[in-house]
């Protein structure tokens, strides 16, 4: 790849991840695997039911999104499907950290949404990709939705849908084709990251889908979900 190229191509990736603000989350000063040794009043949040609590959809249609990992963050929290709580992933006994380059955009999931693996899904509430400035954990911001990353983890069907912040330079963003013509090199940083960070083999990307397809997947999440609670 050409020396130009590489410069911008991690120039969107510092865009991306915006200006390196705190966590907002507490740390000890004892070592843990090359970080610091979160206590467990760091570790979990349970203020809020994150998944039952707000709505999928805000004002004009945009998607609810609930941020568990900001923009160049390496520690892995996800909304807990049994509590709602956010909280950091455990495996095992160690908590999980990406050890691969950060984040490269916020990361979460809307609320009161599901798609079981019979619909294409692997069973949990629907990922979300957010471009725009880095934002806190547990903040919950309205997103247009413009497109969505096919892929398999683990062998199992796990989409990731892209959004983006219409409060912010994203805003003028309302199709994949505006995305990928307005800011080129966002998607293939995208996709480069989320089959990459697992190691190689851990996930495959089978294509990037369009706004239409993305909101028919949105669509469909939101109506499993409704029937799983029978609403």
């Amino acid at each position: 790849m050409r020396a130009t190229s590489v410069g911008v191509l991690l120039l969107l990736y510092l865009l991306l991840i915006g200006p390196a603000t705190g966590e907002g989350t507490t740390l000890t000063t004892q070592p843990w695997g090359g970080q610091a040794q979160p206590t467990a009043a760091d570790t979990l949040d349970t203020s809020q039911d994150f998944l039952r609590g707000p709505t999928a959809l805000g004002t004009g249609g945009l998607a609810n999104v609930v941020v568990e990992i900001p923009a160049g963050s390496n520690a892995k929290w996800e909304v807990e499907k049994d509590t709602g709580h956010l909280a950091w992933e455990r495996a095992g006994d160690s908590l999980r950290v990406v050890r691969y380059l950060p984040y490269p955009a916020n990361y979460g999931m809307v609320p009161r949404t599901w798609l079981p693996a019979d619909a294409g899904g692997d069973d949990d509430p629907l990922d979300v990709i957010l471009l725009g400035p880095r934002v806190d954990r547990g903040s919950i911001v309205e997103a247009r939705v413009v497109g969505v990353i096919r892929m398999v983890d683990g062998g199992e069907q796990d989409d990731k849908l892209i959004a983006v912040d219409p409060r912010h330079w994203f805003g003028g963003v309302h199709t994949l084709a505006q995305l990928q013509a307005q800011y080129p090199g966002v998607v293939p940083i995208l996709t480069t990251w989320f089959s990459s960070y697992k190691g190689p083999g851990e996930a495959i990307i089978q294509g990037v889908d369009d706004e239409r397809a993305a909101q028919a997947l949105l669509e469909r999440a939101i109506e499993a979900y409704e029937a799983s609670a029978g609403e």
